[in-house]
């Protein structure tokens, strides 16, 4: 069976603060966390990964459950391992949101996930601000809030918490200190140094 040490990426920029045999934790200087998470069991997905629409709905679920809400959910492969990469945010306690990504590999008999921590901090609200700002001439004088927040797969939900027009990874290069834009890097730039031991490469796949 592979372990936790099985999969391996560039954490130079990064501090561990905690080690154990399913996870691994780090921090760095903007108080973003990193962790790598090993499940030694079959992974809980009620679906193929091939079949997206039903992949969407399953994390929608238990993200609205946990309070949260989902800016995307999509599907792809990382050194020719199939993997779930996903970006959730959810509200702080106090002001902000705190967006969390992930990169998931499952295979039949266990998986890894790759977890992003980026918390909004100091002013908080800005992005959406500006961006508002920016994009307000397209809606409705009267009210124009209309259709800032929506579902980015299905246009008639309406939940608590759901993806805005300031979400969208266009802004990213104007907001590049944003927890979002952050998060996403991290995403992007992650899998360009992983690797996978032969004995995970060689395991039966989900």
């Amino acid at each position: 069976m592979p372990s936790i040490n099985s999969l391996r990426f560039d954490t130079s920029k990064w501090e561990a603060i905690e080690q154990l045999d399913d996870r691994i934790i780090w921090k760095n200087d903007t108080a973003d966390r990193l962790s790598l998470h090993f499940f030694p069991i079959p992974p809980d997905l009620p679906t193929p990964i091939t079949n997206l629409t039903k992949l969407r709905n399953f994390y929608r679920q238990n993200v609205i459950q946990a309070g949260g809400g989902i800016i995307s959910i999509d599907i792809g492969s990382v050194k020719k391992v199939s993997a779930i990469k996903t970006i959730f945010k959810f509200p702080m306690k106090s002001t902000g949101m705190r967006y969390i990504g992930s990169l998931t590999f499952p295979f039949a008999n266990f998986s890894y996930v790759i977890k992003i921590d980026c918390p909004e901090s100091g002013m908080t609200g800005l992005r959406d601000s500006l961006v508002h700002a920016l994009v307000i001439k397209d809606f409705d004088p009267k009210d124009p809030f209309k259709g800032w927040f929506e579902d980015p797969y299905d246009k008639t939900r309406q939940d608590a918490v759901m993806w805005s027009k300031s979400d969208d990874e266009k802004y990213d290069s104007q907001f590049p200190d944003h927890p979002l834009s952050r998060a996403r890097k991290y995403l992007i730039e992650i899998p360009t140094n992983l690797k996978f031991t032969n004995e995970v490469l060689r395991a039966k796949p989900f």
